[in-house]
C-alpha cells in the first residue's frame, strides 16, 4: 500500500499524523538508557525521508538542551535510523527500522492494531518512534602548566621553528609554552588561530620594530671626533663613544639633549626675606 492510501485510511480530515520521538542513549534492539521525548508532526504522503529529517531536527533541539550539555550526545557514525514499535506492547528487540520501502506499510500495520478505546480518542493518538544515539567522546584532559610540561612545549615550538623556517618572538613563545603545556598528551603542535595568539605576534612585531629603530639610531652615533694635540698640532681623532664613556666613568646612555646638558634651574623667590619668628627663642624657657 502506498503512503497516499495509508493517508486516506488513517485520516479523513487531512493527511497529517503525529508521532512521539523518543531519543534513547544506547544500541537498537538492546538496553537503552535515558531518553528525551519530542512531538513530531508529519505528512504521511511526504514519505520516510521527510519524516526522518524532522526527527533529526528534533534531535538537534535535544542536543542543545542544558541537560544534554552536561553529558553531550551524538548520532552514531554508522548513520541514524528511526525505529517504530510495530506492536502495541512490543519489546525493543522487535522494533522495526523504518525505510522508504516499509514506511507506509509499517504505519498501516501499527494503525490496524488500534483498539476501540484508541479509535475513540483518535485525535490524541501518536505513533511511537525511537532514535538511538551515543554519548559523545569526552575531550582530552587538560593539564596544569607545570615546569616540565612548559619545557616540553618549548621543545615542540623550537622544532616547529626549525621545520618551517619561522621565528617566534618572546611574547609569542611564552604564549605557546602555556597553551601547549595545558593541552592533552600527544597533541600535535600547531599555532593557534585565535585572537590571543594574533595579539602576541603583533606585540612581538612591534618590539622588533622598536629594536631595529634603536639599533639604527645607535649606529649613527657610535663614533665621534675628539681633538688631540700631538707635537703641538691639534688633530681630529675618531673614537668610540661608548668606550670613551666607560673610560671616564660615564653611563652608556646619553646625558645631553641636543647638545644642552640637563640642569635644574631654580626659580627666584618672589617675596623678600622675612624675619623668622616661628623659631625665635622663648624667653620664658631661658635658664636662670
Amino acid at each position: 500500500m502506498s503512503s497516499q492510501e495509508l493517508s486516506q485510511e488513517t485520516t479523513t480530515a487531512d493527511q497529517r499524523a503525529a508521532a512521539i520521538l523518543v531519543v534513547h542513549v544506547g544500541q537498537p534492539h538492546g538496553r537503552a538508557r535515558g531518553g528525551w521525548k519530542k512531538d513530531v508532526h508529519f505528512d504521511v504522503a511526504e514519505g520516510y525521508a521527510v519524516f526522518r529529517e524532522k526527527c533529526l531536527a528534533k534531535f538537534t533541539e535535544v542536543s542543545s538542551s542544558p541537560d544534554a550539555h552536561r553529558r553531550p550526545i551524538q548520532l552514531p557514525e554508522n548513520g541514524a535510523g528511526i525505529y517504530i514499535k510495530k506492536a502495541r506492547n512490543g519489546s525493543p528487540e522487535r522494533y522495526v527500522r523504518l525505510s522508504s520501502e516499509n514506511f507506509a506499510a509499517t504505519l498501516l500495520h501499527r494503525w490496524s492494531l488500534l483498539t476501540q478505546n484508541d479509535l475513540a480518542r483518535l485525535g490524541d493518538f501518536r505513533f511511537e518512534a525511537f532514535l538511538y544515539v551515543e554519548r559523545a567522546a569526552a575531550p582530552g584532559q587538560f593539564h596544569r602548566a607545570t615546569t616540565q610540561r612548559v619545557e616540553n612545549a618549548r621543545v615542540q615550538w623550537m622544532a616547529y621553528e626549525a621545520a618551517n623556517a619561522v621565528n617566534f618572538g618572546t611574547i609569542t613563545a611564552h604564549h605557546l609554552n602555556i597553551v601547549h603545556a595545558r593541552r592533552p598528551n600527544n597533541t600535535a603542535f600547531e599555532v593557534p588561530t585565535e585572537n590571543t595568539t594574533a595579539q602576541a605576534i603583533a606585540l612581538d612585531q612591534q618590539r622588533e620594530d622598536i629594536r631595529r629603530a634603536y639599533v639604527a639610531a645607535e649606529a649613527e652615533r657610535q663614533t665621534g671626533e675628539v681633538m688631540i694635540r700631538l707635537n703641538g698640532l691639534w688633530m681630529p681623532v675618531e673614537v668610540g663613544i661608548i668606550s670613551s664613556r666607560r673610560a671616564i666613568g660615564l653611563p652608556d646612555h646619553g646625558i645631553f639633549t641636543q647638545g644642552i646638558p640637563h640642569q635644574f634651574n631654580a626659580e627666584a623667590p618672589s617675596k623678600p626675606t622675612m624675619p623668622d619668628t616661628d623659631h625665635q627663642y622663648d624667653e620664658s624657657m631661658e635658664e636662670v
